[in-house]
């Protein structure tokens, strides 16, 4: 066993920058979400539609998104998006 495979879970998702969000009712691992987050707000795109499609183009990039949930992906994607916006809104 390589040194990867005795993480725990939480260690894991930690290490790969791996958060669980809730799609089609279960938990789903997302790879890349705080840097797709980062990457799209430096970009300073305004409206949801374009934000959202920028979010699941940067998603579908370390992630395999299947095209019968892609709508509830981007639809959580983009509302985590804005949660995590607003709290850093909130600190400044």
């Amino acid at each position: 066993m390589d040194k990867y495979g005795q993480l725990s879970p939480c260690a894991a998702s930690a290490l790969f920058g791996t958060r669980q969000l809730t799609i089609a009712g279960k938990q789903v691992g997302i790879t890349g979400l705080d840097g797709a987050f980062a990457a799209v707000q430096a970009r300073g795109l305004s409206g949801d539609a374009e934000i959202r499609t920028e979010l699941m183009r940067r998603v579908t990039e370390n992630n395999y998104v299947p095209p019968a949930l892609a709508d509830e992906y981007a639809t959580a994607v983009l509302t985590e998006y804005k949660k995590a916006t607003e709290k850093s809104h909130g600190l400044l």
